[in-house]
């Protein structure tokens, strides 16, 4: 059976690779805060490229000289076995302080590509997870005070192997979708062998990708945010609600300041010598990047139970603190400015050459 489903993967896997764009780097790509169905609409992105050189070649280049492969997995709340990604998940929410859990999984989708050039192996990951989260309300809104909502579930981690039936063009496979190990161990399981050897490669292997803890780095009171009055409500409608909203408070984070910086990568690297050659593993996540609708006018605020936020479902007027950092930072548009300035230079040059 086991070589049944390699070789079907086999079968899937494409001789172009393409490269995951930075523009899809984003922890939560886009949530939809509705709290009076005490909801939260979520799409959560992992991306990670891992690379392992062999610049002496060694058994490892042997195992995958030539690889050149992507596959793309697919699952939903009807999945086999998706029960326990959403077990994961809610202990992952409860460890955050959350007191969230999931509703319903709209979606999985995750991409594998990986590649030898000939000096190194790249691998290169991306997991998407459509969630409908409920329970995010701590203090329901009475009369004209308003509700307290929790925004501790955007900074969760799962830990260990989450093992789950994956469809890919009407082939599955029960895989591991939080690991470097999960596919290699389904696919090239020699590789896996090989690399668990030195025991900081095999704690890489295991890294967790479903991780967006550095997102609660950032206290939610440090986020930009902007009122939007009179938003469209289609992305509502994706989620099922349909009730209309007089403004939404934009809330975002990973666009950099003065006051808080740039928000470096993750990191990781190692070196070992196996079977007589040195390999070096490198995996890198992107920066961290984030952006929440939360229907209504919204306070975002740090108390005892962490992150939250007080959401008022009518107009509070002067009643609303405006955030620390303002709408969006001045760095950002002070470098659209000079973009436009640097271009409006550019073409004047270039008339002044002709």
């Amino acid at each position: 059976m086991h070589k049944r489903k390699v070789l079907a993967l086999s079968m899937l896997s494409m001789l172009a690779i393409a490269v995951i764009p930075s523009a899809l780097a984003f922890q939560i790509r886009d949530a939809q805060v509705f709290t009076p169905q005490n909801e939260v609409g979520v799409e959560f992105l992992s991306v990670r490229v891992s690379t392992i050189e062999h610049p002496q070649g060694g058994k490892l280049k042997d195992m995958l000289t030539g690889v050149n492969e992507k596959i793309i997995f697919r699952a939903n709340d009807t999945t086999p076995g998706i029960e326990v990604l959403k077990e994961k998940i809610n202990e992952g929410l409860l460890e955050a302080g959350s007191p969230a859990k999931v509703k319903e999984v709209r979606e999985v989708v995750y991409n594998v590509a990986l590649q030898d050039d000939g000096m190194k192996i790249t691998m290169q990951q991306s997991l998407t997870l459509k969630l409908l989260l409920t329970g995010i309300v701590i203090q329901e809104a009475v009369y004209d005070q308003p509700a307290i909502i929790d925004l501790n579930w955007r900074g969760f981690k799962v830990n260990g192997q989450v093992p789950i039936t994956l469809n890919a063009d009407g082939t599955t496979v029960k895989m591991d979708i939080n690991t470097m190990r999960g596919y290699l161990e389904v696919k090239y399981p020699e590789v896996v062998s090989l690399l668990s050897k030195d025991s900081k490669f095999s704690e890489m292997l295991d890294d967790p990708l479903i991780n967006y803890e550095r997102i609660k780095e950032l206290p939610i009171t440090q986020w930009h945010k902007l009122i939007n009055a009179l938003q469209s409500m289609a992305e509502a409608e994706k989620w099922g609600v349909r009730e209309p909203a007089p403004a939404v408070t934009v809330v975002s984070a990973g666009e950099g300041s003065l006051r808080e910086g740039q928000h470096p990568p993750r990191i990781l690297s190692a070196q070992a010598n196996i079977d007589g050659s040195t390999y070096y593993m490198t995996i890198q996540d992107p920066p961290i990047s984030a952006t929440l609708d939360i229907y209504y006018w919204a306070e975002p605020i740090r108390d005892e139970h962490g992150d939250a936020a007080r959401v008022y479902l009518s107009d509070p007027g002067e009643k609303l603190v405006q955030s620390s950092t303002g709408n969006f930072p001045l760095m950002v548009l002070l470098a659209f400015a000079g973009m436009m300035g640097a271009i409006a230079g550019f073409v004047i040059w270039r008339a002044n050459k002709k």
